[in-house]
């Protein structure tokens, strides 16, 4: 069933009808797969080492048992993600920015800085817009659904984009006309402050992290077995 529309769905069905029966064993890692599981991903913290891994192995625990592997465990904690190896479970590769072979993590689809334990903007996409073209509502709308940014980071910038949109409604402009030369101004405005979003670094934990029992962020996903 996999690769179909309700896909996901049934994972989920599946993985919160499976884990009811360890609600009472283990009910620490069922209360994170039944409220932490992002259609293929798990993303979740605990409050120091030693709880992110009694949570780990009981999640492992439990999805092996529906014939489910969880893998790509990946954490801000170097030791942790050292202890998950010698346990015997799948990390993800460790990334490090002096290595470009190595793919960065991410969680949602937001790239994500393991080491440093912050997030990042990719505008790759946008920045890629060809600016030869004359600039219509159908660019400006395109440009908007190009903007991946799921928890609101970037929303005091996209919000600007977003009244641009609405004021070429109200002038009732189609889709192919050009933009008048007030509103081509606010969008050149726009557009000249974009690779500064590649330059944000957004920490992960807004909270003080300098205290010696800073959190540990975990990520994995399942996979079936087959």
């Amino acid at each position: 069933m996999f690769g179909v529309n309700v896909s996901p769905f049934l994972l989920s069905a599946t993985i919160k009808h499976h884990i009811e029966k360890y609600r009472e064993q283990y009910p620490a890692a069922t209360e994170m797969l039944d409220t932490c599981l992002y259609v293929d991903d798990v993303i979740s913290g605990a409050d120091d080492i030693s709880q992110a891994l009694k949570i780990s192995k009981d999640a492992d625990t439990i999805m092996k048992d529906a014939s489910m592997k969880l893998r790509k465990w990946n954490s801000n904690d170097q030791a942790l993600m050292k202890t998950w190896e010698y346990e015997g479970l799948e990390t993800y590769p460790r990334h490090s920015e002096n290595d470009s072979g190595v793919q960065s993590s991410k969680v949602l689809g937001i790239p994500w800085n393991v080491i440093h334990d912050y997030f990042t903007i990719d505008v790759k996409g946008l920045l890629e817009l060809d600016t030869s073209k004359p600039v219509t509502k159908r660019i400006v709308l395109q440009s908007a659904g190009k903007i991946y940014d799921p928890v609101g980071f970037l929303s005091p910038y996209t919000i600007k984009l977003k009244c641009l949109l609405q004021e070429l409604w109200l002038r009732k402009l189609a889709w192919d006309d050009e933009l008048p030369p007030d509103i081509y101004a606010t969008w050149l405005q726009w557009r000249s402050e974009l690779p500064l979003l590649s330059e944000l670094k957004i920490p992960r934990m807004i909270l003080d992290s300098s205290a010696k029992d800073s959190s540990s962020y975990i990520t994995a996903e399942p996979e079936v077995q087959r």
